[in-house]
């Protein structure tokens, strides 16, 4: 993300704000717009906070009060009312650059923080504004929130890959129930499980501490922890890391897993209740590729290698029974 402190390119960004208000609307303009964004990864952060700045402190009807929000308002009122009486759109850029330089720390917070989820079946991919990724698996959500000194995003529910732009003066860290996840410049996956959170590095590396944790944890590049809801933390171990990103192929890869452990995973992509009707069931080992998409074809093929019986309930669950 761009740093309050980059007057240049404030002013830059204040400069097309203030144009794109104004109607700059040709096909001209719009590619060098677009050149100007494509000439720098900070030019994007810097334009959507200028733009932020100008817009959303203008308080719309029936919007709940906020202290927080209230009170940042406040500070650019008067600013924002001279900005707009300035005929010459050159003053008119500086005027707004040097506001977004005084940004205060409450209102970059402020300014970006966001939340992002998917339903069932559904995945999204965010491109945050320092120019990290995340794709979020199905039935997740993301907070993200950055300030002065840290990048820091929670992972409150399901799965996500996150590819992080380095910054060592920036830490880049993940939170999850018990744990924290922090990058060393990496691409690594987050998963949270009935029985705790697993994280996988397929590039870089990544530092892991925990709530009952008395030294963190390095994990280089193929290599996967777990930690329970209590902060309890397992072992490092290899891992097969086609096999955890391939949900990002629609896919679900098992490995002489439980039963139990192969429908805990579907019922993360359907809306549908599967039961086993004898719990002696819940321990047969599952090997294969399914289509996470498609819950029919995954269980019929389940029942083809393992001695069950596929049947839908007058309730509507599903059930697998001998």
């Amino acid at each position: 993300m761009i740093k309050p402190t980059d007057p240049d390119i404030a002013e830059q960004a204040s400069h097309w704000v203030l144009k794109r208000l104004d109607g700059a609307g040709s096909n001209t303009e719009q590619r060098a717009f677009q050149a100007w964004l494509d000439a720098d990864p900070r030019h994007l952060p810097a334009y959507r906070h200028a733009a932020a700045v100008w817009r959303n402190f203008a308080p719309s009807e029936g919007q709940p009060a906020d202290v927080n929000l209230t009170n940042a308002r406040a500070q650019f009122r008067e600013a924002q009312y001279q900005i707009r009486r300035a005929r010459n759109r050159r003053l008119r850029g500086l005027a707004l650059a040097a506001l977004l330089v005084a940004t205060p720390p409450l209102t970059w917070n402020w300014l970006n923080s966001a939340e992002y989820r998917t339903g069932k079946g559904q995945r999204l991919s965010v491109a945050l504004a320092d120019g990290s990724r995340v794709e979020l698996n199905t039935d997740s959500r993301l907070r993200v929130n950055y300030a002065w000194q840290t990048r820091q995003v929670t992972l409150e529910r399901g799965e996500a890959v996150f590819d992080v732009k380095h910054d060592p003066a920036k830490p880049f860290e993940v939170l999850a129930p018990s744990g924290r996840i922090r990058d060393i410049g990496t691409r690594f996956n987050v998963y949270q499980g009935r029985d705790g959170t697993t994280v996988s590095v397929m590039e870089g590396e990544v530092e892991v501490a925990t709530v009952s944790s008395t030294l963190n944890e390095r994990l280089p590049a193929g290599s996967q922890i777990h930690f329970d809801a209590r902060g309890s933390l397992g072992a490092p171990t290899a891992f097969d890391a086609d096999a955890v990103t391939a949900w990002q192929k629609n896919l679900l890869v098992f490995r002489n897993a439980p039963l139990t452990e192969v429908l805990e995973q579907l019922s993360r992509y359907h809306a549908v209740d599967l039961q086993l009707a004898d719990p002696a069931l819940r321990d047969l080992k599952v090997s294969g590729d399914f289509p996470s998409t498609d819950l029919t074809a995954a269980l019929k093929v389940i029942a083809a290698a393992l001695p069950i019986k596929i049947r839908q309930a007058a309730s509507g669950a599903i059930v697998l029974d001998r």
